[in-house]
């Protein structure tokens, strides 16, 4: 995004656009806009009790979102969109709860100081620096990112705190019931023995040929499945920075500046295994230098001397840089497999041995040319592709047509016959190589046809622009361009039936009191028992699906249900039923109790807040939402 602003900052259209829009509003006032007036609200979009909730902050709430949603779906997701998901009226009821809980708070005499604010703020790990402590720079990044002044965030954290100390006051000694966790436990963590066997789809294979009537019924009964998508025809240039660096020329200069610059980047330190023994006093540290002298291994006089093991002994691999500097020396002047003598460091007496060296090395200025070449190129095709979208920009805005602005600019056009919702052409084949991935084709489907896309972004460093020739609603295929499709779609039909079929037969005889075995063998088929089959469907496997599973819990034994799964059937008989006993397994009961005592709070928790908006009252003035995000279609319910 940032890449797509700077790109637009030099614009000369863009410019001229901006500086029309600030003298609009500087004749219309952008705070009248915002503050629209209803029944003498002052501008709220709600009121809670006498506390309003202001215009603007609201609707920067709901942009906030917007732009988190395009993240996910993409540059052309726009504030209907964010209507039709609900996300205005869910970002209204969170701020409405909120201002509910603060003003019972408040009411209550819950008091945050700014001992507490400061607190709150120096522990928060986001605004840790990589020391771990505070960063304040990093904390002023932070908020700017997210469009919060430090006023803002300080205002919005004494209300989450002034809130969490409300509902955790109210939520203290909350335990789950011993009883109630014991019942849920053994819901949950009872098992099921079964005797399954597959029926595939497969084993019918021998279908007959369908007449042209069967064929033309089937085709009648399923238009969805040969039905093809809607198809946009398009034209579009894309600026990409890969495409730019191929043609970029780096001077001999440049490549020797860069490489002395990153001369660090090209060295690779030479680094070493050691283990290390440290000891009190010299007097143990010569005795244990003795005994490795004399042809003792060095973890095992490390843990005769120093208590060691062996795992605390392996230091790993590392720099002369890793080590205190009275250490490095003597480590790093040894010979593999050798072990220093005694060294005094402010930690006590060190023996270090070398297990294993790893030579260091600089990467010659031919070896590593490519790679800075590379990467001079890219570095110029992002700064380029910054100018030239600006120029694409002003062509396009000077009233040019695609055609016109890449002939002028030296882009290639291209095109696409047929493009769906998917990213598929007309054949079903993923078309590769798009730019922008899967955003792409959504800008295709909200652009109307004749129209031009907005400059989107493509990735962190290119762009494209397209134009919509040609829509092609979705239609039923005809039936003699598919009857290939519908032939196999009639068999595999065919076949499921006859899978199905057996399968019914199987169940049917099971529970008129035969044995499983004794069922399936007339169709050559096995039983294979499953065991430890749970509720939750955890552990299922040779063909039980969920599906399966909810019917097995509701089976008596030797009763048998079916269902289907993949490409055939599965029968399961139910073999035994073996009951959980809470106590043998004290943590699965103890992480089941605090689950459960988290659903509890936020029960309570709804239960507060639902109280709290009734004691406060509630106010909400659409027609001022309305004014800020435009009329709402007349078949959407109104919050």
């Amino acid at each position: 995004m940032l890449i797509l602003i700077r790109s637009k900052v030099g614009s000369i259209v863009v410019k001229a656009f901006a500086f029309l829009l600030i003298l609009g509003f500087g004749a219309w006032g952008i705070q009248d806009m915002l503050d629209y007036q209803v029944g003498g609200t002052g501008g709220a979009v709600a009121e809670v009790g006498e506390q309003p909730i202001p215009p603007q902050e609201f609707y920067q709430d709901v942009y906030s979102e917007v732009n988190r949603m395009r993240q996910l779906f993409g540059p052309s997701f726009d504030i209907e969109q964010a209507r039709r998901l609900g996300i205005i009226d869910a970002v209204l009821n969170r701020r409405i709860s909120a201002a509910a809980s603060l003003q019972g708070a408040q009411d209550l005499g819950v008091v945050i100081s700014d001992g507490m604010i400061r607190g709150a703020i120096i522990d928060e790990p986001m605004f840790k620096g990589l020391a771990g402590n505070f960063d304040r720079t990093r904390f002023a990044e932070i908020l700017a990112q997210n469009g919060l002044t430090e006023a803002n965030y300080v205002a919005r954290l004494r209300q989450d705190l002034a809130t969490g100390q409300l509902i955790d006051s109210v939520q203290s000694g909350l335990i789950a019931p011993r009883r109630w966790v014991d019942a849920v436990y053994r819901y949950r963590r009872e098992t099921r023995d079964v005797d399954t066997a597959v029926v595939p789809d497969a084993n019918f294979g021998d279908v007959a040929t369908p007449t042209d009537a069967e064929l033309r019924k089937h085709y009648k009964a399923n238009e969805k499945e040969f039905t093809a998508p809607e198809y946009r025809a398009l034209t579009y240039l894309r600026l990409d920075a890969a495409d730019l660096a191929k043609e970029m020329e780096i001077a001999e200069a440049e490549l020797r500046e860069s490489y002395d610059a990153r001369a660090d980047e090209f060295t690779t330190p030479e680094t070493r295994r050691v283990q290390q023994m440290i000891v009190a006093d010299e007097a143990k540290a010569k005795d244990a230098a003795a005994q490795i002298g004399e042809g003792k291994e060095f973890l095992a006089v490390a843990k005769a001397v120093a208590n060691l093991e062996a795992a605390a002994a392996e230091l790993g691999e590392i720099t002369r840089g890793d080590l205190l500097p009275e250490l490095a020396a003597p480590v790093f002047a040894l010979k593999s497999g050798a072990t220093t003598q005694p060294v005094k460091s402010s930690l006590g007496w060190h023996l270090l041995k070398v297990t294993e060296i790893k030579p260091g090395g600089v990467k010659t200025f031919e070896d590593a040319r490519q790679q800075v070449s590379d990467e001079l190129a890219r570095e110029k095709a992002i700064d380029a592709i910054f100018d030239l979208s600006n120029q694409l920009e002003d062509q396009l805005g000077g009233g040019a047509t695609l055609e016109e602005a890449g002939a002028a600019l030296n882009l290639k056009v291209q095109k696409l016959a047929a493009l769906d919702r998917e990213g598929k052409n007309a054949a079903g084949t993923v078309i590769d190589g798009l730019p922008g991935g899967p955003a792409f084709a959504a800008t295709a489907f909200a652009t109307e046809k004749g129209e031009q896309s907005a400059l989107a972004e493509a990735g962190e460093d290119g762009f494209y622009v397209m134009r919509v020739d040609g829509v092609t609603p979705s239609a039923l295929r005809p039936f003699e361009t598919v009857i290939g499709a519908v032939t196999a779609s009639w068999k595999a039909e065919r076949r499921r039936d006859g899978a199905e079929a057996v399968a019914k037969t199987i169940v049917a005889t099971v529970n008129a009191g035969a044995t499983l075995a004794d069922a399936v063998a007339e169709w050559s088929l096995a039983a294979k028992p499953v065991t430890g089959v749970r509720r939750d469907a955890q552990g299922t496997r040779d063909g039980i699906n969920p599906a399966l599973v909810g019917k097995v819990f509701g089976l008596e034994t030797g009763k048998a249900a079916m269902e289907r799964v993949g490409d055939g059937f599965t029968v399961a008989v139910l073999a035994g039923v073996k009951a959980a006993e809470p106590s043998a397994d004290a943590d699965a009961r103890k992480a089941l109790a605090q689950d459960l005592v988290a659903s509890l709070r936020a029960d309570l928790d709804n239960q507060l807040v639902a109280a709290l908006r009734d004691a406060a009252g509630v106010k909400v003035y659409q027609p001022t939402i309305d004014a800020l995000f435009g009329d709402r279609p007349q078949n959407q319910p109104r919050y």
